[in-house]
């Protein structure tokens, strides 16, 4: 059931039930007052159906008048007189004479009405006098000493009945049957309004519950007309009630009609007060706190990005205006004494603690940025600022002293590793020297040779690690030398393609090199960029798919020269490109192939000893190294 008044079907149901209910109660309460008021609970049902058919009548015979009679002629106008339903009557002048009647006749009339009309004179000249109604009354006497006395008085006598079998659908009918109803209901009225108004309750809430609830779904979910600006839901229906009353000067059943009118959307309103408090954006869904945020946002924002100097002289200016604006009040000569003074003593002096202020700002920013040599000129600060502005250079000595340490540290590491692998070496040259020495033994076995082979490639290749243990912490701790000098960038290109030919062909690769014309010169150590070159190239042997393209090309920029390798891998590329920078991070993740996972990371340190940078980038199986260096 709670799904079911969660669709749109059971929430209608229930609109319809809060809307009837309300309906109901209203009128209920609307007839139970006027049966109080009407005084239902003291006469009898014909009593008080005949006063109240008497006071219709009587209004009934002065509306006939007013429609048949005309005030140019000061008679009546019985050219269309019609049947009035259940209602008959007629007209008598002051010496009895019928002057109109209806076509049906009565046997008596039972209700009577005396008028008067005197002549008006016209206040133009040329106009005709006309008549205008004077009194009504339902005195005889009155109406008598009206036509003794005054002879500019013209009397009538209206009459009326009303035909009690009510042939006709008409007003009295409509009374007669709505009398009886509410005596009938007399009592039974207010038990009709409880139940109205529990049916309207319970519907209503049940209403508020389901607002902006879906079947099967806890989350509220709004209507697109609940994300509406607020303003929009109340300010429609009023204007609309607003429009229409003022369109239909003030009458009473235009205002009772838009007022019904809009009662029909109040319970749409209603959800959408409750669906807003339940989201919590009964505020913030508001034209007002949008605009308010807006210009929030855009106040923050602007002083966000303005320097501190600015924003002090924008409250210093708004400070004066309010001043001002206080002198204007008051009116007081000596208040414009004290507010050139102020102008004179009080803004220099925040200007000054506003620059000082200015400069612990720098000295931070610089802190911020790593330059642990700026120091902050305390001289002329006031106590305050200058202890700040002292506690920030002292900061900046002790990570200073904390960087120094660090290189330190990693300087002893280097040279740890250096020692340690030098060391190392000497051993292992003896190890490689006797196993080769082994293998070209006549007298050793095809077994032994094979033995000796194995432990001469394997020293071979812990070598080679060692050395690139060794220049990887170096390069990395900038303890290699380099010496700078202007190289061509294409013999780089044209001298490791011929090296590496030999080796491309045994790899099965093709290797396609594309340099320009003109010549491109940058500041590197040829041996260094050697060794680069040889790292990446190795790689490119290694983990290149066979019988794919190798594509090294040099192009320049208007400052840099840019060296491109691309290569397609045989190995799934499903690293990052910053994994793959790493240290001991392989191309290979079962790390079958030779090699220590050091190359690329010490052809990167070997570029920034350099100035220059050695990026790298995957797409799929295309892995591809960018190498820049400024040209000269």
């Amino acid at each position: 059931m709670k799904n079911f008044f969660r669709t749109f079907v059971g929430k209608g149901i229930l609109y319809v039930a809060v809307l009837l209910s309300a309906v109901i109660l209203t009128l209920s309460v609307s007839c139970a007052g006027y049966m109080i008021f009407s005084d239902y609970y003291k006469y009898s049902e014909q009593e008080i159906e005949e006063r109240e058919l008497e006071r219709f009548a009587i209004n009934h015979l002065e509306n006939m008048f007013y429609n048949y009679f005309d005030n140019q002629l000061g008679q009546m106008d019985s050219t269309n007189v019609r049947d009035d339903g259940n209602f008959v009557f007629r007209t008598l002048d002051a010496d009895g004479n019928v002057v109109m009647t209806s076509s049906t006749v009565p046997q008596e009339y039972t209700y009577r009405r005396y008028i008067s009309v005197h002549i008006e004179k016209a206040q133009e000249e040329g106009l005709q006098d006309y008549y205008v109604v004077s009194s009504h009354s339902d005195d005889a006497q009155l109406y008598e000493e009206l036509a003794k006395n005054d002879e500019t008085q013209k009397l009538f006598i209206m009459e009326g009945s009303i035909n009690t079998d009510y042939r006709y659908i008409d007003d009295f009918k409509l009374f007669h049957f709505a009398h009886h109803t509410l005596y009938s209901l007399k009592v039974g009225i207010y038990f009709i309004a409880l139940l109205a108004l529990a049916l309207m309750i319970v519907s209503f809430v049940a209403l508020m519950c389901v607002a902006g609830r879906r079947p099967k779904k806890e989350e509220i979910v709004p209507w697109y007309f609940h994300k509406l600006p607020y303003e929009v839901i109340v300010g429609v229906p009023f204007s609309i009630f607003v429009f229409f009353a003022v369109t239909s000067g003030g009458e009473e059943e235009a205002i009772f009609g838009s007022l019904g009118f809009l009662s029909l959307f109040f319970p749409l309103f209603c959800m959408s007060t409750a669906v807003r408090i339940k989201t919590h954006t009964i505020i913030t869904n508001t034209l007002i706190y949008k605009i308010c945020m807006f210009l929030w946002k855009g106040f923050v924002t602007l002083i966000t990005k303005m320097k501190l100097l600015y924003k002090t002289i924008l409250v210093l200016l708004g400070l004066m205006f309010a001043w001002f604006i206080v002198i204007c009040i008051n009116q007081l000569e000596l208040d414009v004494f004290m507010f050139f003074l102020a102008g004179l003593v009080v803004i220099p002096a925040i200007l000054w603690i506003v620059l000082q202020i200015n400069r612990v700002k720098n000295g931070a920013r610089e802190l911020a940025a790593g330059n642990f040599d700026y120091v902050i000129n305390t001289k002329g600060m006031l106590p305050e600022i200058k202890k700040h502005a002292e506690d920030l250079n002292n900061i900046a000595k002790s990570q200073k002293i904390a960087l120094e340490d660090k290189l330190k540290s990693e300087r002893m590491k280097t040279e740890l590793i250096t020692n340690v692998s030098h060391d190392i070496k000497t051993p292992l040259t003896s190890i490689i020297n006797y196993a080769d020495l082994i293998s070209k033994e006549e007298s050793t076995s095809e077994t032994g040779k094979e033995y000796s082979e194995v432990l001469v490639r394997q020293s071979k290749r812990l070598k080679t690690l060692l050395e690139d243990l060794i220049e990887a912490s170096k390069a990395s701790t900038g303890n290699l030398e380099v010496d700078l000098q202007p190289c061509d960038a294409q013999v780089f290109v044209t001298q490791t393609a011929g090296e590496f030919e030999e080796k491309f062909q045994n790899s099965e690769l093709s290797l396609i090199t594309s340099v320009p014309d003109e010549q491109i010169r940058i500041m590197a150590d040829g041996r260094r960029m050697q060794r680069i070159f040889d790292n990446l190239m190795n790689n490119i042997c290694k983990y290149s798919l066979p019988g794919t393209r190798v594509y090294v090309d040099l192009t320049q920029t208007d400052k840099d020269a840019v060296f491109v390798f691309k290569n397609t891998s045989k190995e799934p590329l499903n690293m990052s490109e910053e994994e793959l920078m790493e240290r001991f991070t392989r191309g290979d993740s079962s790390r079958n192939t030779e090699g220590s996972g050091l190359g690329l990371s010490i052809a990167s340190n070997l570029a920034e000893l350099q100035n220059g940078q050695l990026r790298l980038s995957t797409d799929g199986d295309l892995f591809k190294a960018t190498l820049t260096f400024p040209k000269i």
